[in-house]
């Protein structure tokens, strides 16, 4: 089963949680300035990292009401670890 690291960023006006891909690490510095890295969670489906995150920030139980569960695949996964090899690169 595939897992996909996920990040929490937070800045003065708001947070972010997302999974770790190139597109949200562009988007970051205009949609959240000044974001700093709160946390990470490893999680296999979006349901779980929601719940994750719950915990983490003890909000309870994550309720998804009318939402699919979306369970990453091992392409996703792939895709993932591709960029994380060059992600800190200058």
């Amino acid at each position: 089963m595939a897992t996909l690291l996920h990040e929490y960023w937070e800045n003065d006006d708001g947070a972010e949680f997302a999974v770790v891909r190139e597109r949200n690490d562009e988007l970051r510095p205009v949609l959240t300035p000044n974001a700093r890295l709160v946390f990470s969670v490893l999680a296999t489906s979006w349901h779980e990292a929601m719940q994750l995150q719950y915990d983490r920030l003890d909000y309870g139980t994550y309720d998804a009401v009318g939402l699919e569960n979306y369970i990453y695949t091992d392409d996703e996964a792939v895709q993932q670890q591709e960029y994380l090899k060059h992600r800190n690169d200058s």
